[in-house]
Parts: C-alpha cells; structure tokens; sequence
C-alpha cells in the first residue's frame, strides 16, 4: 500500500473540522533577499499541507505546483487561488509603505519587506473574501500563517495533529486569538501613534486565529479600515499592532488565549504552559497599568484551566486540588491579582459587566479551598497577613 492510500485510510473514519482555514504562501525571495528562498518557504509550509482540513491557500504561480504536490489526496478539501503579488488589492498602497518606511522606520529588519508587510497585511482581506464564497459550506473560519515550520514547531511545542484538530472541531462564533503582551492603551490615540511604532509592539499572536461569520467580518473589516488609516499616517511596520484598538472595541466578541508564540496551539483552548510568561508578560502588566477586567479575564482562564472547572459554570464545590500544576509561589500571585482585580471592579459598580465577574468574596472561598493542599497552605501562610488584609476589603459587600 502507497503512503498515500495509508493516509487516507487513517482519515476517512475522521470527521473534518467544520471549519475553512486559510493560508497565503508567496515567493518573495525576488522581492528581499533576506525574506526565505523558495525552497524553504515550502518546506516550512509543508507540516500544514499534511492536515486533514478545510484548507483554502492563496499562492502565486511559483510556489502552487510545489504547494499541489504535498498536498495530495487532500486536493480535494483544498483551495487554490492563484494570483500574482501584484494582484493583491493591498498592492495598490505597495509605494506609499516603501515611502513611510524611507522617512520613520525605526523597527527596520533585513529579513522584512514592504511586499512581507502587504502580505501579513492582507489576511483580513483573504479570510473575509473566504467567509462570503465559503467553499466548503462551513460555520467556522480561521487564518494560519504558512510558515509552521517542521512540527508546527514556530507555533506549538510537543504538536501532534490532534491538538490543531480538536481547536478546529471545538471553535465558537466568536473572534478566538492569543494575546502575547499588553501595552499602554494611550497609543490608540493619533497623536501617540509615532511614539507605538517606534519599536515593534507586541500585543496578540496574529499567526493563528478563528471566527464564527458575522463577528469574523465585522472585526475583519476593521482591521482593514486600520490598516489603511495606519498606512496613510506614514507607518508600515506589521499586522498585529493593528489589534489594540480592537481588543477593546470588540472586547466581548473577542475570546482569548494566553501565550508566547511558540505556544500558540497549547494555550489556544485553555491556558496549560509557560504560565510564568503569561503572569509576568500579560498579568502583572494588566494590572499595573490599571486594566482590571482584563487582568481579572486572565488569571480567571488560568484558574479554570489548572482546576479543570467550567470557566462559565466555577463554583467552589467543583474544584479538585488535585489538579495543580504549577509553581505555589506563581499560583499564589495569580490568585491575588484575580481577587484583587474582582475587589476593585465590584468597587467600581458602573461596570456593566459584572455580572460576568465572580465577586471577591466568592474568589476568597475559591482560595482557601485551593490552599487546603499541604504546599500551597505553606505558600498562603508565608505571606497570610498580606493575604488576609487584602481580603479584609471585601467585608463591606458581606450583608
């Protein structure tokens, strides 16, 4: 028996994601000799190719032969739009980004070019232009940069198929990415603009998300509308600074992963590695610059996810200490910040979405129970007057 008929014979008894991922894979080695030669631009694309899913992938005449091949008998759950670079509804703003960049392009690297930004610039077009002929007849979309490297490695530790294919059977409606840092929200203001494009601020993993349809267009179409206001106010320096302002503006459509980027996949659902990145790089900085409900949404996903309770349903009868996986003296601090950040959201009660919030009360049940297991009861006892002073607070919301 052929590879290939083995492949087959391990998939046919799968069901495929109800889900169209998208793609886009350019040679723009003959742009930028520092962007990847042709031959590792496929090999680097190659892993995803070797996935039993919708797939729809825009290429250019060089690399779809290549592209064809690999791809195999799963052509037939395949996409192919070819079209030239040159093509690209962003082409259009190609001189305008080379020109910004010749007068303030502080984050200048070899290995980028104006064609690359255009590119990553042009995902929000590709996906939305995909949900409206939805090949495939799907619910679900998502965008998947074509450089995974062998293994999914850029994007996953430890991969297997499985893990890419559970995000794509479980997705929902909303807009599902991952947050990799946090910045100072004043930089979504026009006048602070060349102050956040003096140096590359990371904000979200923009190599992998999905979408239901109606939020997907309408965050999609946003992006579009600042990637060309960005455009025309002289900067050109990368995609996912794009997102601060959507974060907020589209906050409740919005569903959020935690990670650095190699581990996009393994924090996509729950958040179950690199936990001190995301407390250091997401947590402590939401909550030092004052943006509680984010910091509060964070550290509610990591409690949910280390007790393997409900993020939806959390009560204190379902926790199981058992479960902890993590450092006590890191635990510890998430779960102060999370009951800290709920103490002042109920302080501040024109929120309107506090009923989204578990009140500070509960949270400090939530913790002693937590702390009934021997070591995490001796880091709550290195630091209990702290700790029980803080929660003092909450007395004024007992009856």
């Amino acid at each position: 028996m052929s590879s290939s008929n083995k492949l087959i014979d391990n998939t046919e008894k799968q069901i495929i994601p109800n889900c169209t991922l998208t793609t886009a894979c350019f040679n723009l080695s003959k742009y930028n000799n520092g962007c990847l030669s042709l031959s590792k631009t496929i090999s680097n694309i190659e892993p995803l190719l070797k996935l039993y899913c919708y797939l729809v992938i825009y290429t250019d005449n060089i690399c779809i032969d290549f592209i064809r091949e690999i791809r195999g008998v799963y052509n037939n759950i395949t996409k192919y739009i070819v079209i030239n670079f040159e093509d690209l509804p962003t082409y259009k703003y190609l001189e305008i980004i080379k020109k910004n960049r010749e007068i303030y392009h502080p984050t200048k690297d070899e290995r980028t070019c104006a064609e690359s930004h255009l590119i990553c610039s042009s995902k929000f077009y590709f996906v939305r232009q995909v949900i409206d002929f939805n090949p495939f007849n799907t619910d679900k979309f998502g965008w998947i940069d074509s450089n995974v490297r062998e293994n999914f490695s850029k994007i996953c530790e430890n991969y297997t198929d499985e893990m890419l294919l559970n995000i794509l059977h479980t997705n929902d409606d909303k807009f599902h990415i991952n947050i990799l840092n946090v910045v100072d929200k004043k930089y979504k203001l026009p006048e602070n603009k060349k102050e956040f494009y003096e140096r590359y601020r990371y904000i979200v993993c923009g190599s992998f998300f999905t979408t239901g349809k109606e939020v997907g267009i309408k965050i999609l179409n946003r992006l579009d509308e600042i990637f060309f206001t960005t455009t025309m106010m002289g900067y050109g320096h990368g995609e996912e600074m794009y997102y601060l302002e959507v974060l907020d503006e589209f906050y409740d459509d919005i569903k959020k992963g935690y990670s650095d980027y190699g581990q996009i996949i393994n924090n996509f659902i729950h958040p179950v590695t690199n936990l001190h990145y995301i407390y250091d790089r997401i947590i402590a900085n939401y909550y030092n610059l004052k943006y509680y409900r984010e910091a509060y949404d964070c550290c509610h996903s990591i409690v949910c996810s280390i007790e393997n309770i409900s993020i939806e349903n959390i009560s204190i009868e379902n926790i199981s200490i058992e479960n902890i996986k993590i450092n006590e003296d890191l635990y510890m601090k998430i779960l102060f910040i999370y009951y800290m950040s709920s103490l002042v959201l109920h302080e501040n009660l024109e929120n309107n979405f506090l009923d989204k919030v578990i009140h500070p009360l509960k949270i400090i049940e939530i913790i002693y129970k937590i702390c009934e297991e021997e070591k995490m009861k001796e880091e709550f006892n290195k630091k209990k007057f702290h700790y029980e002073y803080n929660f003092s607070f909450s007395n004024k919301f007992k009856n």
